[in-house]
């Protein structure tokens, strides 16, 4: 994916955490997890992501 800040190529990966991952707008919460099934729920939340490492931006592909 190239970057739509600075047209650099980014690094695909993966944001982690250890508990559950959301957006929250106007009080609703969105889960962000791509692993699926119990095992998913259990590891923490996982989220394909794009990094820049020029700009220091991520963008998450939303499911």
């Amino acid at each position: 994916m190239i970057c739509p800040f600075c047209n650099k190529e980014m690094i695909k990966g993966k944001v982690c955490s250890n508990d559950a991952l959301w957006w929250a707008e106007a009080g609703i919460k969105t889960r962000l997890n791509d692993e699926g099934g119990i095992i998913g729920r259990l590891n923490g939340d996982r989220v394909s992501a794009y990094r820049c490492d020029k700009c220091k931006k991520i963008i998450i592909d939303e499911k």
